[in-house]
């Protein structure tokens, strides 16, 4: 890529990075690291006020902090977001765009790393600046979003490599909230993806945002039948096909616990209709975004929630201008996606960050995308839309492949003890091969010839032993095997 577009990602990302840094430190007290396991953000968080009753002094850093985040991220938007925004859109290369919903967790965090084996880049809208850009005043932990998004993020620190030829990750400046508010053509085209969606799963006279409303009024058991029926209400953490009934009632409890008393008693006290309409609407919102962050910065989207991909694929199937093209995804990518990111591989999230530096700055992702891709085009081509299908062949081939690095390796080491003790055999009396190593350097001229060139044979065979499986351990199929070890 450009050296110029490069060094302005790098700049803004690490600026970026500090920004977050120091807020969470100053928060915290800590570091990310030693805040929290990844699995145990939420109870360290509950132990915070603990600390800090009766500290006002701490209590007026910590409300300074978030005013000092604020202050910085949007000088960091006015001053470099748009550079950085368009040296992004100018990135050739495999770009894969983080979306379908408006948090960056423990999921978000485990896709980005996996998807880091494949593509070249992936695009991540920021996930703390939508939390501080707009009053959120509905939200019952507005203040322990944004430190929960920045603890997440905070934890791809050790991927910022100056070295890399490509970013293999960029946090780019998304303005949603902004444009959610601000923006006419924001306004407008989210609203008619929105009423397109009610069009073709509900009832097709549906035209307008008003119709979506009168349809409902008018056949409210009729409007949730065909609701169910496309599957299109499902609630927060809840299951592809669940019940409309226990979707409504998962969804209540959700929204009790994270919103406000106030949004609570207006949105929760109309009837279901209003309600499940509602859901809809905060399910599709952050679609339109992917499809735009897709669309400008010529990336493939990317949906690691099950949930997100399938509401992603309702809007793919339906007839809507400005989503039929900005969803002309490429099926193999999607099947790749679904599969590193499914349960059969898990074992990936072994894989530490050293590893995946190591094998991008070898470029070993570019050849694992060509190899899947090669799979998926010799696959029958009436299977190629049935992406569980794609994404089970996928997985398949991973563990043959793990399989066959680990006959090598097994291959490699007996063929290195089959000339150990060939050495052994030609050695002289009774000083065992297995004592050569150890004692040559305190023997050095004392050994007889022979013995000498003996020991020297064996520690040739041991070097040579060692730089094979040094190359076949760093691969990207003994990396594989490594993780996945971890887990026997």
């Amino acid at each position: 890529m450009d050296q110029d577009d490069l060094h302005t990602l790098i700049i803004y990302q690490n600026r970026y990075f500090e920004i977050l840094n120091e807020f969470f430190v100053s928060v915290t007290g800590k570091q990310p690291n030693e805040f929290a396991q990844l699995d145990s953000f939420s109870e360290a968080v509950n132990r915070m006020p603990d600390n800090i009753r009766g500290n006002i002094r701490r209590q007026v850093e910590i409300q300074n902090s978030y005013a000092l985040l604020e202050n910085n991220l949007k000088t960091l938007y006015s001053s470099e977001g748009a550079d950085a925004f368009a040296s992004a859109q100018r990135l050739d290369a495999c770009k894969l765009n983080l979306g379908g919903g408006r948090s960056f967790k423990n999921t978000q965090l485990g896709a980005t790393r996996r998807s880091l084996l494949f593509s070249d880049t992936v695009l991540i809208p920021d996930p703390v600046m939508p939390w501080i850009e707009k009053k959120r005043d509905e939200e019952k932990f507005h203040h322990v979003i944004p430190l929960e998004m920045a603890f997440f993020v905070l934890h791809l620190s050790d991927l910022l490599e100056s070295e890399f030829d490509i970013p293999p990750f960029f946090i780019f400046p998304s303005w949603e909230k902004t444009l959610e508010e601000n923006d006419p053509q924001t306004q407008s085209n989210s609203m008619q993806l929105i009423v397109d969606v009610f069009s073709t799963y509900v009832d097709s006279g549906i035209q307008n945002w008003e119709d979506v409303l009168e349809f409902g009024d008018k056949y409210p058991d009729l409007f949730l039948n065909k609701v169910e029926n496309a599957t299109l209400f499902i609630s927060p953490g809840g299951d592809i096909g669940e019940s409309l009934k226990n979707a409504i009632e998962n969804y209540k409890n959700e929204m009790r616990t994270w919103r406000s008393e106030a949004w609570c008693n207006k949105i929760l006290s109309m009837n279901d209709v209003k309600v499940v309409t509602n859901a809809i609407c905060e399910r599709i919102q952050p679609h339109y975004h992917l499809l735009e962050n897709s669309d400008e910065l010529r990336s493939h989207p990317f949906l690691c929630i099950e949930a997100q991909a399938h509401y992603y694929q309702l809007i793919a199937n339906m007839k809507n201008n400005r989503a039929s093209d900005a969803v002309s995804f490429d099926p193999s990518t999607m099947s790749i996606l679904k599969s590193l990111t499914s349960k059969k591989l898990d074992f990936l999230a072994n894989i530490n960050d050293s590893q995946i530096v190591h094998l991008r700055k070898t470029k070993e992702n570019i050849s694992f995308r060509r190899e899947l891709r090669d799979l998926i085009n010799s696959l029958p081509s009436t299977k190629l839309d049935d992406l569980g299908y794609v994404a089970s062949e996928v997985c398949s081939h991973i563990e043959m492949s793990i399989s066959k690095h680990e006959k090598q390796i097994n291959g490699i080491n007996k063929k290195y003890a089959a000339k150990h003790k060939y050495t052994a055999l030609i050695g002289a009396g009774t000083l065992g091969v297995s004592m050569f190593p150890v004692l040559a350097p305190f023997l050095g001229a004392l050994l007889p010839l022979g013995l000498t060139s003996t020991i020297g044979k064996y520690a040739s065979d041991k070097l040579d032993e060692t730089a094979e499986n040094k190359q076949f351990s760093h691969s990207m199929m003994g990396v594989f095997a490594l993780a996945k070890s971890k887990v026997r």
